[in-house]
């Protein structure tokens, strides 16, 4: 089980290793165990499952119903403090070292964003006319959720939240400016930022690893 760095590189984007590692990561000195059952079901569900679904199943609505421009006005703005409030307890753990408690913090915040989706269901609103200011302003909020949990994220994964400001069309944010939202503004066309760990990817990691360890 002795896998090279370069090897990895090969077959996945340091991205998903970063943000496991991180996972992992506090201020004790336990070894780390790469257990790539976890580290796939982790990425998957984390990063795709609960940030990045934030982003793609609301960005299509601003994108097909809205000419990419987000609303002026936000849905449900005591969400946003929630969110702000706890950037502090997000940062504070970023400041100890304790990685793995920003993430855990991080992730509970997707939850609570995945829920109001989940909650205000605009895939129904948007059949009634008469709610299409309604789904305009709740794609918008959840937008808003989902830069303030990117700014969070920056430090464990640079190349993906650099994509994402790319698709918000803004500058690379400073953790200060997270409450600098965004409303009445255009946005890029959502496009996949990540995909899913392919187990085949795994596979050809282990394969690799097995022909290259005889070359050390």
């Amino acid at each position: 089980t002795f896998i090279l760095a370069s090897t990895y590189l090969k077959c996945l984007d340091p991205e998903y290793l970063r943000y496991y590692f991180a996972a992992k990561l506090s201020t004790g000195i336990e070894d780390i165990d790469l257990n790539f059952e976890d580290f796939q079901q982790r990425v998957n569900s984390d990063i795709v499952g609960k940030f990045l679904n934030i982003g793609s199943r609301t960005s299509r609505f601003i994108n097909k119903s809205f000419n990419n421009k987000l609303s002026k006005n936000l849905h449900e703005e005591d969400l946003i403090k929630v969110f702000l409030k706890h950037s502090s307890i997000v940062a504070d753990a970023y400041e100890n070292r304790e990685y793995n408690r920003a993430i855990r913090e991080i992730m509970h915040l997707a939850d609570k964003a995945n829920q109001y989706i989940d909650r205000m269901e605009p895939w129904v609103l948007e059949k009634d006319d008469t709610k299409k200011e309604l789904v305009h302003s709740i794609c918008t909020t959840s937008l808003n959720l989902f830069r303030i949990l990117s700014i969070m994220l920056s430090p464990v994964l640079p190349e993906l939240t650099k994509k994402i400001y790319n698709f918000l069309d803004i500058k690379t944010p400073l953790w200060k400016e997270m409450e600098n939202l965004l409303l009445g503004k255009k946005i890029r066309t959502y496009e996949p930022l990540l995909m899913r760990i392919d187990p085949e990817k795994i596979k050809e990691i282990k394969e690799k690893s097995k022909e290259e360890i005889w070359t050390i």
